[in-house]
């Protein structure tokens, strides 16, 4: 899943919401995949 760190790179201040959510997704998928 290193294409995951690649699309989704350091998040900015100035997101909109469907951003941060994708962002907040992909940090929880990260995890996930810290587990498995």
């Amino acid at each position: 899943m290193g294409w995951l760190r690649d699309t989704f790179l350091e998040p900015g201040n100035d997101l909109i919401e469907v951003e941060r959510i994708r962002y907040a997704r992909t940090y929880i998928l990260e995890m996930i995949r810290g587990y498995l």
